[in-house]
């Protein structure tokens, strides 16, 4: 799969921007075509001329195109056209640099690039949903990109666009917990829900939400407190993080266990790319369904090894016999090289 890269605004925010624009348009083009009608009906009263004449006097003496007087006109016509002139060539000229304004600054653009966006977003399924761009959420879409994942990030503080503009990341801006934008991101066909509100309020309404408008998803969810933690999975998160517990068992382990911790750096670090820790799922009658792992003979066909096994059931296998029996709906987690994983990858497939 390959990631996407574009922007659109869509929700609320996007709906006062986008009537925003419309508005900005629309209101000179209106206020012009009310004088041009006003002069069309007012010669026609006053000098008694066809409409046609009369729109067409209407629009030279607008114009300023000086074809002169269609016909000849009288006192009170002069005093009319005068009044036409007037108001009429002022209200032209805003119309016409308000428009050129509009398109210089790109605004025009910038509409039918949204809409453009918002139909590739339509389009997007089995993809990660990011929930906030703060510290966490931006080093989460690097690492998302970096594997070539299809994602869109939600976030609700508008000062961030620049941000999100730079990265060219298929981003919404928009409150995350209406249900208007999650629809707009595909929650139907999303895999994953990543929660990274500010708030553990939010993060737990938006789970909630979440599970609500599609009960397949998975949840990620950020927990700041712990108190949090137990509400969020009471709440239908699959999974919840808490940063600083997890930043605390990482001093810990490089306290105690600088070696283990080490290896798991050489194993997830975005550095060293030679040596990854992957999962990797066993399909119906792939070459690994209902084999051992010593009659797959998996250490030496693809130069991994396998770490652990993840039932159906949700059982984990840590450290499997090499008699362990591995079927479909179970989920190796192996380590080794890139390209090796990858091999596996396509043989758990087949």
């Amino acid at each position: 799969m390959s990631l996407i890269f574009h922007q659109v605004r869509v929700g609320s925010r996007p709906a006062i921007a986008h009537v925003g624009f419309l508005v900005s348009v629309t209101r000179p083009l209106l206020l012009l075509l009310f004088w041009v009608l006003l002069g069309a009906i007012g010669f026609s009263l006053i000098e008694k001329w066809s409409f046609i004449d009369s729109l067409y006097m209407t629009i030279i003496t607008i114009s300023t195109v000086g074809y002169g007087e269609v016909h000849t006109l009288s006192p009170m016509g002069r005093i009319f056209a005068s009044f036409i002139i007037v108001a009429g060539i002022g209200t032209a000229v805003y119309a016409f640099t308000r428009l050129g304004q509009l398109v210089f600054e790109g605004e025009l653009l910038d509409l039918f690039g949204r809409r453009k966006m918002k139909s590739e977003l339509e389009r997007l399924s089995d993809h990660y949903i990011v929930c906030g761009f703060g510290r966490i959420g931006k080093l989460v879409t690097e690492g998302l990109a970096e594997r070539l994942l299809q994602f869109c990030v939600v976030e609700s503080n508008p000062t961030l666009e620049e941000d999100l503009q730079t990265t060219e990341y298929l981003y919404l801006i928009g409150d995350a917990t209406e249900e208007e934008v999650l629809k707009n991101a595909g929650i139907e066909k999303a895999k994953a829900l990543l929660a990274m509100l500010p708030s553990d309020a939010d993060n737990l309404y938006l789970t909630m939400v979440a599970k609500e408008m599609n009960p397949k998803i998975q949840v990620i969810a950020r927990a700041l407190d712990e108190k949090a933690e137990m509400k969020l999975k009471r709440g239908g998160a699959d999974e919840v993080v808490s940063p600083y517990k997890t930043a605390s068992l990482r001093v810990l382990q490089a306290a105690v266990k600088p070696t283990v911790v080490e290896f798991m750096e050489l194993a997830t670090s975005r550095q060293h790319l030679e040596l990854s820790l992957e999962e990797v799922k066993v399909a119906e009658k792939s070459v690994l369904d209902g084999h051992s792992i010593a009659e797959s003979d998996i250490r030496r066909q693809y130069g991994v090894i396998i770490l652990a096994i993840k039932r159906d059931s949700g059982e984990m296998v840590f450290n499997p016999d090499p008699s362990e029996r591995t079927v479909a709906g179970d989920i190796l987690v192996a380590i080794g090289r890139n390209t090796d994983l990858k091999k596996l990858e396509e043989s758990c497939q087949c």
